[in-house]
């Protein structure tokens, strides 16, 4: 302790400038800081995505697509709605996201490193000789592996692996004007797009649209009132700016028709949902909590400051702590390319709030000293001698809470876990150096030596000691009553967490007047819907899926899938079949199923004009199928086999983005699987369900197990570091009876268990200052002499108010993120000021309630209590 006064004292100056710094250069990496909102939360190599990623490789039509929605009340089989489809689909195969920026940049990187690598330089001329368009594609893929020598930086390298799917962003199309169409003209096989031009009359396009089961709530509703384009993008789900650029990109497309177009904007109505818009959308809320949360949870952390220390030093030194160790966090982020995501991008006011409290109570310590009279620098002495083991105390223990986050896959959790950890440890490295070191250096600016030492009045605001004393003198004197309404409470409480709802509610995190809400709530309710799944089925042999014993599977999977609540259409193999055999029948509704396993097919001989019978198989049947429709001129085969025929696909959609509901489905699905796959069959499920469903099991299994992992990791470090058992768990009973109430109040006020609400019970957990410091101050006044009653009230009326401020800085703090317009983090801010003051409040009535079977020991001397907060 003495080494480390004297080189606060000695190295003053050093320190500040050191800090000052440090800081300097994570600034510096702050423009490096990037946001990914991606919303499936798990990494790739999680089962519930790589799925999906593999059966990407195989198949089209699997990508995450971009939905625009036309309604028109009176049927969208009109000129003008039906232009609009046309000229909206051409104009969405023409975009191009990347920018002049890109063009800068690219330009830039070229010439900084075409020396280096003359064949890199090369590579750039090609891609931007033409300026930038889709067909600089393939040279832009040539970028990367080309990269891969040069000293780039990271954001740089990202950028280099955008670039290709910036530049021709859009994988396939579907619609009315991009789907095909199988229809016979004067009895020959046609395939072609619905909307083929934009001549063709509307009844005929909606005779032959409305004719075919395929597309009917695919591309357009049953009830004929809304269109819909789907537009499949390339673009990597982490690059948000991507995203975001295509959802302007697609706002655009619909702005300017509207524009040019005001009959079709009189009645028609527009809205743009589906995957990438959830991602864009989600990022410009980030980007708009980031602007507005910080200076926010400042300004409010200022204001408590001032009214709490009246001083300017007890306002910036704590105020200047937290900026600090916000900087570094994020600074560091940055350097390890550690995105902003839905939950990291609360991490500034989880930051500005939490790390704040170290140097608070330095400074509380340092007053306190000051009002007994004792010059600036041994204050300071005084007040780190009595600070620095309580600080790493509950330093350690809140890390504690925050790294046993991460025994998780969801990678936001994971992130959150831990730089939280490591803004904690940067937050009480500062205040150990700041404190001391400008106090020492700079004293109390004008005010020098013992004038102007603080009396205790001015500074522990006596009138809310007494009031503390008055109630919990009454908890003292029936705490046979007290005990038993208490547990009574817990009791209610302990059922009511039983029954918590775990839920992912995508969409319904947005604010009902969200634009994109609107539009995916609509979308939902009116065709195929939002969150599209897949049901890969494997025979391992090359056209093992054309027999006819697998096509029937997959139908009678289809039929499944149908029948399931909030699934709305399904898209697979059998229906093309189908629809093949009823076309070549003249439409003949006998024939809109499947081939038998024998089937008679007449044709007449050509050199005898003679009729003819010759008996086909099922299996033949589905093979000339396939083969029929490709000569046919058609392609979107590809969404649904893949290229040697061992493997075929079903999809299906679903009107909801509510997990629970996903896993009921999945679990039904599963069931049907085990009990009707064909053997030698290998199935797999990928898609939104799927990916949520993993995120709502990962939830509902890591939080139990961490949350009884980082309790039992604290109670240690607590017994260890108090030596003392009972000790230690007593400063432990209020952080697990906070979290009972806080999940019973939760299920009370019908607030579910999601992404965001997880992470609160590894904060409380590791939030022990108020039973440790309220601890320390029942040992210091037993070691005078006091006995336990007295020395209980003693403690209330000098730590009751340092924890009640406490208290009220981390509610406030916490309680800006009600600013934010996503209910995820408006929850977070809310349910994070409730557990922090039930903690603060169960920490003093517990402690005092359960003081006799816990602390009725023999007194320690004064120079064995256990220094703390």
């Amino acid at each position: 302790m003495q080494t480390y006064l004297r080189f606060v004292e000695r190295f003053a100056l050093p320190i500040l400038v050191g800090l000052l710094a440090i800081t300097l250069f994570f600034v510096s990496r702050l423009p490096e800081l990037t946001a990914d909102s991606n919303p499936y939360l798990l990494p790739e190599n999680h089962p519930a995505r790589k799925t999906i990623l593999d059966m990407r490789k195989e198949f089209t039509g699997t990508f995450d697509a971009a939905l625009i929605g036309i309604h028109n009340p009176a049927g969208v089989f009109n000129r003008e709605t039906l232009d609009a489809v046309y000229d909206m689909t051409a104009a969405a195969r023409r975009i191009i996201l990347a920018t002049d920026d890109d063009r800068q940049r690219l330009a830039e990187l070229g010439a900084r490193f075409g020396k280096q690598s003359p064949a890199w330089a090369r590579a750039v001329e090609d891609v931007l000789a033409d300026g930038l368009t889709q067909n600089d594609y393939a040279e832009a893929e040539k970028l990367a592996p080309l990269a891969e020598s040069l000293p780039l930086s990271q954001a740089e390298r990202d950028f280099i692996a955008f670039l290709p799917s910036r530049l021709n962003p859009v994988k396939e199309l579907a619609g009315m004007a991009a789907t095909e169409n199988i229809v016979a003209r004067d009895g020959v096989l046609v395939v072609r797009n619905a909307i083929p031009d934009k001549r063709t009359d509307p009844e005929i396009i909606r005779r032959e649209v409305m004719g075919n089961r395929m597309m009917v709530k695919g591309v357009v509703s049953g009830d004929e009132t809304v269109a819909l384009i789907a537009v499949e993008l390339y673009l990597k789900q982490e690059d948000a700016e991507g995203q975001l650029r295509a959802y302007e990109a697609f706002r655009s497309i619909v702005a300017d028709y509207e524009k040019a177009h005001p009959a079709f904007t009189k009645a028609n109505q527009t809205y743009i949902a589906g995957v990438p818009i959830f991602i864009a959308e989600q990022k410009k809320l980030i980007d708009r909590d980031m602007e507005t949360l910080f200076p926010v949870v400042i300004l409010v952390v200022l204001v408590i400051l001032v009214l709490f220390f009246r001083r300017t030093m007890g306002v910036f030194l704590p105020l200047a702590n937290v900026v600090l160790a916000a900087i570094w966090t994020l600074g560091l982020m940055a350097i390890n390319r550690a995105p902003l995501d839905l939950i990291t991008s609360a991490l500034p006011v989880f930051l500005v709030t939490i790390c704040g409290a170290d140097a608070i109570h330095m400074m509380n310590e340092y007053y306190t000293q000051r009002a007994e009279g004792h010059p600036v620098k041994e204050a300071v002495r005084r007040a780190m001698r009595e600070m620095v083991s309580p600080v790493i105390l509950t330093t350690l223990t809140t890390m504690a809470g925050f790294l046993f986050s991460t025994a998780t896959n969801i990678s936001s959790i994971q992130s959150f876990g831990i730089y939280m950890a490591i803004g904690l440890v940067f937050a009480q490295l500062i205040a150990l150096l700041l404190v001391p070191a400008w106090i020492n250096l700079f004293g109390e600016g004008r005010r020098k030596g013992t004038q102007g030492a603080s009396t205790p009045e001015t500074v522990h605001h006596e009138w809310l000691g007494n009031g503390l004393v008055a109630a919990f003198r009454k908890v003292i004197a029936h705490r046979v009553g007290f005990g038993s309404a208490f547990a009574l409470i817990l009791v209610l409480a302990a059922y009511s967490a039983s029954q918590i709802h775990v839920e992912d509610a995508g969409s319904s995190y947005f604010a009902p007047s969200n634009p994109f809400r609107q539009a995916d709530d609509f979308v939902n309710s009116h065709v195929a819907g939002t969150s599209p799944g897949w049901v890969s089925v494997a025979t391992g042999r090359p056209g093992g899926v054309l027999k006819l014993e697998t096509v029937r599977f997959i139908e009678a999977l289809d039929d499944f899938l149908e029948s399931q609540p909030n699934v709305t259409y399904t898209y697979s193999l059998p229906k093309y079949v189908k629809r093949m055999n009823l076309v070549l029948n003249d439409m003949d509704p006998a024939y809109d199923r499947l081939p038998n396993e024998w089937e008679n097919i007449r044709s007449t001989d050509p050199e005898t004009g003679k009729a003819v019978v010759d008996k086909v198989s099922g299996d033949e049947l589905v093979a000339q199928s396939v083969l029929m429709y490709e000569n046919g001129g058609g392609s979107d085969l590809t969404n649904v086999l893949n290229s040697d025929f061992s493997k075929a696909i079903s999809m299906f959609t679903m009107n909801t983005t509510r997990a629970s509901e996903y896993q009921q489905m999945l679990k039904a699905l599963d069931a049907w699987l085990a009990s009707n796959t064909p053997a030698g069959v290998e199935v797999r499920i990928g898609g939104s369900p799927v990916i949520w469903t993993g995120v709502l099991q990962e939830i509902i299994q890591g939080q139990l197990t961490s949350f009884l992992l980082a309790l039992s990791a604290v109670t240690l470090v607590l017994v260890l570091w108090l030596r003392s058992v009972s000790q230690g768990i007593l400063a432990a009973l209020p952080l697990a009876t906070t979290m009972v109430c806080y999940y019973g109040l939760m299920t009370a006020l019908g607030i579910d268990l999601n992404i965001g609400t997880a992470i609160i019970s590894f904060l409380v957990v590791g939030i022990v200052d108020y039973s440790v410091h309220y601890l320390h101050r029942i040992q210091s006044a037993r070691a005078q002499g006091m006995e336990l009653d007295a020395a209980l009230l003693h403690a209330i009326r000098h730590s009751g108010r340092s924890i009640i401020f406490n208290v009220l800085v981390f509610s406030l703090g916490f309680l800006t993120l009600l600013l934010s317009e996503f209910t995820t983090i408006v929850h977070l801010g809310a349910l994070v000021a409730l557990a922090l003051s039930i903690s603060g409040c169960l920490s003093l009535f517990l402690i005092t309630l359960l003081a006799p079977a816990f602390l009725r020991g023999a007194r320690v001397a004064a120079d064995e209590a256990v220094s703390m907060r």
